[in-house]
């Protein structure tokens, strides 16, 4: 049994802003700020302003939805350029593809030139709000997310070592001999630092953080990080960045009080 787990939605918060508030204003400009004429230039196919008002903002949608997260997931760019590089091919993508919506409601009697120049500055234009606005709100909270709260620090046996990191950004932590190994996020890619200290005693010290979980002797490791979860039986693995981690059986009941629908019995 396979379980994939909703625990990355803080990571997607733009992705998810963008998609829906990206769409929601094109409708509210065209259904009820009346643009472009809308309200008077009648469809010729004798669809409503509210179908084609609707149809726009689905379309718009639909654009970020897949540049976000389909497309965004291979670009190896900087993060904080990402958001503007992303935007910029939905746009162009969702533009497109409302010009070729708005013919089809015109029975493709707009199919020039002249027709498309507009879609080319009043669709961004339009667009430039909600993107702007799904920055800011991310990054708000992104900072809510980064307060002092959500930090953790982990200082090394001889006290020599000081290492702080926000708990959403903790991938795993793994045992290696008298060292620990601290895997974790930074700039979407997979970092590891390395500290003198035992496993145990990040037990004891962040025991009652309930994200992280001791799932196994060289491990432990971050639920609210944990991609999918996997059970056969009496074998039980957890995925976390690519990376695939034994639950022992004396952690599985950790893991079982975390994600009960997991291990309910049918």
């Amino acid at each position: 049994m396979q379980i994939r787990l909703s625990s990355n939605i803080r990571k997607n918060n733009y992705k998810w802003i963008v998609t829906i508030l990206s769409g929601f204003f094109i409708f509210l400009v065209l259904f009820v700020y009346r643009a472009y004429h809308i309200d008077k230039i009648p469809a010729i196919t004798g669809h409503s302003m509210f179908v084609r008002s609707l149809s726009h903002a689905f379309i718009t949608s639909l654009s970020f939805y897949l540049v976000e997260f389909h497309l965004s997931p291979w670009l190896t760019i900087d993060k904080k350029v990402k958001p503007f590089v992303t935007a910029l091919m939905a746009t162009f993508i969702g533009l497109n593809l409302s010009f070729l919506a708005f013919n089809y409601f015109y029975q493709w009697t707009e199919l020039y030139w002249t027709s498309y120049w507009p879609f080319l500055y009043e669709y961004p234009l339009i667009i430039a709000f909600p993107v702007t606005l799904s920055i800011l709100i991310d990054h708000f909270l992104s900072h809510f997310h980064n307060s002092p709260s959500s930090l953790i620090v982990i200082v090394s046996s001889n006290q020599k070592q000081r290492f702080q990191i926000s708990i959403e950004n903790l991938l795993y932590i793994k045992s290696a001999d008298n060292y620990i190994e601290i895997f974790y996020l930074s700039n979407q890619q997979v970092n590891m630092h390395l500290m003198r200290k035992n496993l145990k005693d990040i037990e004891d010290e962040f025991g009652l953080n309930q994200s992280l979980i001791r799932c196994h002797r060289s491990y432990i490791i971050n639920s609210n990080n944990i991609d999918h979860v996997d059970r056969l039986n009496n074998k039980v693995e957890v995925y976390i960045a690519g990376e695939v981690i034994s639950v022992s059986k004396k952690y599985v009941g950790s893991l079982a009080e975390k994600f009960p629908k997991l291990f309910a019995t049918h």
